[in-house]
């Protein structure tokens, strides 16, 4: 009776005749019963969502060294009756580890697009968003103590439990008590806990990275970049990526590089060494260097690339001169704390085959100044091809074009892919107004393809308050139809005391902690891996979409694990 196809079960308690059906109640005065319900973390829950779609009784399944959790929906609260009480129970025993969050709602204005950015840019209706824009979505976790205070009728929550990597194997039935006043009721979510171990993200990940704004993260928490009182901010920021599976991490050449009276580039070798090792004390392993240049202005059509310190041609006379300088410095402290090996370097991102000759040109200089350094970019300019050690196309790119990355690959070029605001429509990505499976499968496509990594540009890239508008103007063309989709700046939230986990973040971790068991099931066991991936991921734009389904597949890849010891 405790399977995800159980049928449903919703409390109600309340002063009622003993002859009232169990129906969620329309009352909102103090008299109102109370309404409960479990749901699926990866289940979209919204403001208007009722409790009679979810059950009084769920079923998770876990791997070792992961959290497992689950969201509730509470209704018919009023203040009158006093605060929302709630505790979690292991038999008689409360869950001293249990965490509460209050999920919280953004908006989204306009769905995405089609093809890219939002329906507006192509004019055609895309049939493959959750929901018909606008409206608002429950997204971001805020850390919460109970007991709460009931501000209206209805509460958004998430219960999370940390399975430790020593947890013996079996069953466990938590008892959920909610009470307010005195209405009471309880939920029962049992958590089948596989001898599978699932280690933390680090050198052996598949590689991970969002790209953020530090200086952001300083001003929507009140401090001032680089003074003592950032560093927590940064440091709280680093827990939060590394919880998320997330181990590698960009420098902004601009945040570690200043102009010297001379004009000469200069090193701010003490504040590097401190935010290094900020990320590596939370976890995070490999050190992406931001791109060195950009087109001249952003255009698109220039052959030439421009150093992004010092404002002149990259492949110049000045720009090898400041290169030289600034390359030169930034090895000498690589060398010096042993970390060449840990260090990918972008050169200009995005590039494309107007600006290939010029690129070519860039990577052959680095290369000189920076030994041992592996390049990699988002690109899919088949011009670049030998210039590279890791490409990353777009997904629906390296799809429609694998022959060509499986040849990269055969030279021994690695394989990431990105997204951005490109692509919408069915395929893969992490924007609002898509299914919270679609980040999951990145984890599930990169154990198929055998792919190395993946990149977003967006972790805390906020254009405005992403608590009140997710589609924002594409910076490039302000005031047009070109815009960016609903979440695609931003997968973290600023919260009161430091970075807010969500929805999206945690399915993207999901699927990462996935990749972990695929890929030790493809070592083991490669049809039986090749026949649990045909059920649910088949390719980037083709996928299980139903949450009951996806959890059955991958109960079966944990037993699977499990039974191979």
């Amino acid at each position: 009776m405790f399977g995800l196809t159980s049928s449903f079960l919703l409390l109600s308690i309340a002063l009622l005749p003993a002859s009232s059906s169990f129906q969620e109640s329309r009352e909102t005065g103090p008299a109102a019963p109370i309404s409960a319900a479990l749901f699926d973390e990866l289940e979209l829950l919204y403001p208007d969502s009722s409790a009679a779609g979810g059950s009084s009784v769920l079923h998770s399944d876990s791997p070792q060294g992961v959290p497992v959790a689950v969201h509730l929906l509470i209704h018919g609260l009023h203040p009158a009756r006093g605060p929302l009480q709630l505790s979690v129970r292991d038999g008689a025993d409360l869950v001293s580890k249990a965490r509460w969050f209050r999920l919280l709602d953004v908006p989204v204005e306009e769905n995405t697009g089609l093809g890219s950015r939002t329906e507006q840019f192509e004019g055609k209706r895309n049939p493959f968003v959750v929901r018909r824009a606008p409206f608002r979505v429950y997204e971001a976790f805020l850390p919460i103590q109970p007991p709460l205070e009931a501000a209206g009728p209805r509460q958004a929550l998430r219960l999370e439990i940390p399975v430790e990597p020593n947890a013996s194997p079996g069953r466990r039935l938590y008892r959920i008590d909610i009470h307010q006043g005195n209405r009471r009721l309880c939920l029962h979510w049992q958590v089948e806990v596989h001898e599978v171990l699932i280690p933390p993200a680090g050198r052996n990940s598949l590689y991970y990275t969002n790209w953020f704004n530090p200086v952001d993260m300083a001003g929507r928490h009140g401090v001032e970049p680089w003074s003592e009182a950032f560093w927590p901010i940064l440091a709280d920021y680093a827990k939060t990526m590394a919880d998320g599976r997330q181990n590698t991490f960009w420098l902004r050449w601009a945040d570690f590089f200043y102009l010297s009276e001379e004009g000469t580039p200069a090193l701010r070798e003490s504040r590097l060494q401190k935010y290094i090792e900020v990320f590596q004390q939370a976890g995070l392993y490999w050190l992406e260097g931001a791109p060195l240049a950009r087109r001249p202005g952003g255009d698109w059509s220039s052959p030439i690339l421009e150093l992004n310190v010092v404002k002149v041609p990259a492949t110049g006379v000045a720009g090898q001169k400041a290169l030289a300088t600034m390359l030169g410095s930034l090895h000498a402290f690589l060398d010096r704390h042993q970390l060449t090996e840990r260090w990918l370097q972008h050169l200009a991102d995005e590039p494309t085959d107007t600006n290939a000759a010029d690129y070519r040109k860039l990577a052959q200089q680095v290369r000189r100044h920076l030994p041992g350094v592996r390049l990699v970019e988002a690109t899919m300019s088949r011009e670049l091809a030998g210039a590279l050690d890791i490409w990353c196309p777009q997904v629906h790119r390296f799809q429609q074009n694998r022959a060509f990355f499986e040849r990269r690959k055969a030279e021994g070029e690695s394989i990431w892919v990105y997204t951005c605001l490109v692509p919408g429509g069915p395929w893969l990505n992490r924007l609002l107004d898509q299914e919270r499976l679609r980040p999951v499968y990145v984890g599930w496509a990169a154990a198929k393809y055998d792919l190395d990594g993946f990149l977003h540009w967006g972790l805390n890239h906020y254009k405005a308050d992403p608590f009140q508008q997710s589609v924002v103007d594409h910076p490039a063309q302000p005031k047009t139809k070109n815009k960016l989709p609903a979440g695609d700046t931003h997968i973290l939230y600023p919260g009161p005391e430091g970075p807010l986990n969500s929805q999206r973040f945690a399915a993207h971790r999901i699927g990462l902690e996935d990749h972990e068991m695929l890929r030790r099931l493809k070592k083991r066991n490669p049809q039986q891996a090749a026949d649990l991936l045909q059920g649910a991921f088949r390719a980037f734009d083709d996928y299980e979409k139903d949450v009951s389904r996806y959890r059955e597949i991958r109960r079966s890849l944990l037993q699977a694990l499990a039974s191979s010891f």
